[in-house]
């Protein structure tokens, strides 16, 4: 074989095994926040989150270069490819842009809500070894930001009203007003009833407006806690009235205390995916954005009128 010809098949095969080394270097990129909880992410075009919180997101890698598989656990990416985030009003920002990593965080700042919804785009870039080329069709989603979740008593908050028995004043409804967030609200609040000894000292507290189980240690007759709170799919007004109607138990002075303590919503909730690796099972671990609203009433009964007592006819006899 003519030496020329040894060398053409040294060169061809030399480049054989440059290209072939450049497509198996490889890395891993980052693991999504919540695979290790089984979390599958979502692929509906858009998201909710609240201003002031982070979020995980990702870039589905091109096949044709990268064994990259979430089902599978495979974080493998072929080294040099790129994805580049951006969001036209620069408003949301990423934790990492223009990386050998599919994987980013973003993060919507406080005030950002105001000028929502954004678009965050997406574009796969190849490095030099494979043409540097670039997706000329970037992916795009939209991401809505709300404000946070928050709740009130309106008029009532921080009021402490005193009624007789059958005022026509006594309130007909108690209502937490839910502003802000998204969707699937988990409200925290609690009810007292008790009753006022001849000290005004409470007593007695009582299941219900009806004096049902009536004890000397404090309880609630409703108690929503951040391990158990309760579920509101959506803002607006809701009653937290509970009772039928307020009542005077035993003929006693009966106070009503109203507490409504904090609150989250869905999108609240995604902003602690990362924090809790995807972890949904603690609601309590949650953030809950704080409240702290009370409204006292008291509800009291007509006072009975005793006899008139006069000097003993046997003074002075």
């Amino acid at each position: 074989m003519k030496r020329s010809t040894l060398m053409r098949i040294a060169l061809v095969v030399t480049a054989l095994f440059m290209f072939s080394g450049a497509f198996a270097q490889t890395q891993n990129s980052t693991i999504p926040a919540g695979y290790t909880n089984s979390v599958t992410y979502g692929n509906d075009g858009s998201f909710y989150m609240v201003e002031g919180t982070t979020v995980p997101v990702y870039a589905l890698p091109d096949p044709v270069y990268h064994p990259w598989d979430y089902a599978s656990g495979t974080w493998t990416l072929t080294d040099g490819f790129t994805w580049n985030w951006a969001e036209a009003t620069t408003t949301l920002t990423f934790s990492q842009n223009g990386a050998q990593d599919n994987y980013v965080e973003i993060t919507a700042p406080a005030g950002s809500a105001a000028g929502s919804p954004y678009t965050v785009t997406v574009y796969e870039q190849s490095p030099a070894a494979f043409g540097g080329c670039a997706d000329a069709s970037p992916t795009s989603i939209t991401v809505n930001v709300v404000a946070t979740p928050s709740a009130t008593l309106g008029a009532l908050a921080g009021a402490s009203d005193s009624y007789c028995v059958g005022d026509v004043g006594i309130p007909t409804a108690i209502n937490a007003t839910i502003s802000g967030g998204w969707q699937n609200y988990r409200l925290v609040w609690r009810l007292e009833i008790a009753t006022l000894d001849n000290n005004a000292a409470k007593d007695q507290y009582y299941d219900d407006e009806d004096g049902t189980n009536p004890t000397a240690a404090q309880k609630y007759a409703v108690n929503y806690t951040t391990a158990s709170p309760e579920a509101v799919p959506a803002s607006g007004a809701h009653s937290i009235m509970t009772v039928g109607s307020f009542k005077v138990i035993n003929n006693k002075p009966t106070v009503y205390t109203y507490e409504l303590i904090s609150i989250n919503d869905q999108a609240l909730r995604f902003g602690d995916f990362i924090k809790l690796d995807g972890d949904a099972n603690d609601p309590s671990a949650f953030t809950y954005n704080a409240i702290g609203e009370t409204y006292t009433l008291q509800i009291n009964p007509a006072p009975a009128t005793g006899p008139i007592y006069h000097i003993p006819t046997t003074w002075a006899n």
